[in-house]
């Protein structure tokens, strides 16, 4: 009468339905908010995780920027440890050679 795929799918049904006659409870809504009925004594626990939760800064002397803002910087000495040169004593002048007796090849003196 019944074969076994009839009797596979009647079983895994009856199953379905049994499992989710189960599950099925009651709800029931307890406000946490006092100010919606729910336990005046909740208040201070709700308020202090709002606080910690609260990333809004306070505005501070008007909220105003305050002026122009400092723009005087350190100078930046980078030390390369003597690559690039870096830098260099100014160069004195020294007093102007006498004139030279030996003439450059090519070249002629004249007085």
């Amino acid at each position: 009468m019944f074969t076994a795929r009839k009797l596979t799918g009647l079983i895994a049904a009856a199953l379905m339905t049994a499992a989710g006659a189960a599950t099925a409870g009651d709800l029931l809504y307890r406000p946490l908010i006092p100010a919606f009925g729910g336990n005046p004594d909740n208040f201070g626990y709700l308020l202090n995780t709002a606080q910690i939760q609260n990333t809004h800064l306070p505005p501070s002397n008007g909220g105003g920027g305050g002026g122009a803002p400092d723009i005087n910087f350190p100078p930046i000495v980078i030390d390369l440890g003597g690559i690039g040169g870096g830098v260099t004593p100014p160069v004195t002048p020294a007093a102007p050679a006498a004139a030279s007796a030996t003439p450059l090849p090519g070249t002629t003196i004249s007085n």
